[in-house]
């Protein structure tokens, strides 16, 4: 009878699929849930953070104990008002729905300031995540942390390694006047991977729409108001910049080395293409997404 039960269990299984199968619209509340919920405990906002876990959510910390109720409201407010303070990121977000319940894993790294102290320390963690989907929102209820072992040292083209979308695009005159823009790239994706490769794609409004074969000219604006080069990237961290290797361009001769000086301010890159002399200085600002 028990055979035969157990086998009852495994046909329903695999005559199923669509219960194990992800829902879109689901995974995309998951992600939005998981990422804000770290953007707010980083920004210290314990009531931002609380909102994505259900009341006495449990957790499995890294350093002792086993599975515990993780600190509640009054305790976490207490640890930020006395100086606690995070800058953890999510790398490797992943993720399956079964239902209405979810399982996230992910790592998280980066600066933790305890309270009393004046550095910082870093902490590298292993998450996984049980989420529950409660009145439409998705809810954490419990959380296991382990230790993240580096197999290296960290390197500065880590920090690099993700993808990126444009949020800024000036120019400045050599005497460090911003000058107006009459038509700037306005939207832009980069991916830097850990592999040592870089794509970066640029694009302007307004792009015109061909009625059929591209004139000349609807052929030359199309070709000036979008830019789009894949290749490879180093680092020198001692002079601050960031070489693109660029291995194909959209406009073949700019397959050359592109030098830009680099910046980062939390979540966002900045790179600035130096001008020389009486050349203008051109500073694109990307904003993390992943």
């Amino acid at each position: 009878m028990k055979s035969f039960m157990n086998t009852l269990v495994v046909m329903a299984m695999f005559s199923a699929p669509a219960a194990w199968a992800d829902d879109a619209d689901d995974a995309d509340d998951v992600k939005a849930a998981v990422m804000e919920s770290r953007a707010q405990e980083n920004a210290g906002n314990v009531d931002g953070y609380f909102q994505y876990h259900v009341p006495q959510f449990t957790i499995f910390p890294p350093t002792s104990g086993f599975l515990s109720e993780a600190p509640d409201k009054e305790v976490s407010q207490a640890r930020f008002d006395a100086g606690m303070k995070f800058n953890m990121q999510i790398r490797n977000f992943d993720m399956k729905v079964y239902g209405d319940t979810a399982i996230t894993t992910y790592y998280s790294v980066g600066p933790v300031q305890r309270p009393g102290s004046s550095t910082s320390e870093r902490w590298n963690l292993r998450i996984t995540g049980v989420w529950i989907k409660e009145s439409g929102d998705w809810k954490l209820v419990h959380r296991h942390e382990s230790p993240l072992v580096l197999r290296s040292t960290p390197r500065i083209e880590d920090r690099f390694v993700g993808t990126w979308r444009l949020v800024d695009f000036e120019r400045r005159g050599p005497d460090g006047e911003l000058r107006p823009l009459t038509n700037p790239y306005s939207k832009g994706l980069l991916v830097y991977t850990s592999t040592g490769h870089i794509s970066q794609q640029l694009t302007r409004e307004g792009r015109q729409k061909f009625s059929g074969r591209a004139s000349g000219e609807e052929a030359q604006e199309a070709l000036y108001s979008y830019i789009a080069y894949f290749g490879t990237f180093t680092v020198n961290e001692a002079q601050g910049a960031v070489t693109h290797h660029r291995q194909g361009h959209l406009i073949h001769s700019r397959v050359t080395d592109g030098i830009r000086l680099y910046r980062f301010v939390g979540n966002r890159l900045m790179l600035t293409a130096p001008g020389a002399g009486e050349e203008m200085t051109t500073t694109l600002t990307w904003e993390r997404i992943e």
